[in-house]
């Protein structure tokens, strides 16, 4: 499947979903839901790409506030994944598949 992505046979939707069955990840799973790149820069009116040498929450909250962060906890996400109402809230306003 990587050579089909790299040489654009396959998008970049699929070869992500390719990934995530390999990993053994399930949409039936709410612990081990697939997982997509946050990529998109939504800071611009029509799009682009985010900066990918930063951290979604460096961007979003700035270096000054994750240094302060960080010296406080030594880390700056407090959980690594979605807990089970986060997950429950994201499905509910998720679009109905058609």
């Amino acid at each position: 499947p990587t050579s089909r992505w790299v040489d654009g046979s396959l998008s970049t939707f699929d070869y992500l979903l390719i990934l995530n069955r390999a990993a053994g990840r399930s949409t039936a799973l709410t612990n081990d839901h697939y997982v997509f790149p946050w990529v998109s820069d939504f800071s611009v009116k029509h799009g682009g790409w985010r900066d990918l040498s930063k951290t979604k929450f460096r961007i979003a909250k700035g270096d000054e506030l994750l240094d302060r962060t960080y010296q406080v906890s030594k880390h700056h996400v407090s959980d690594p994944g979605l807990s089970d109402l986060a997950l429950c809230i994201y499905l509910a306003r998720r679009a109905p598949l058609s």
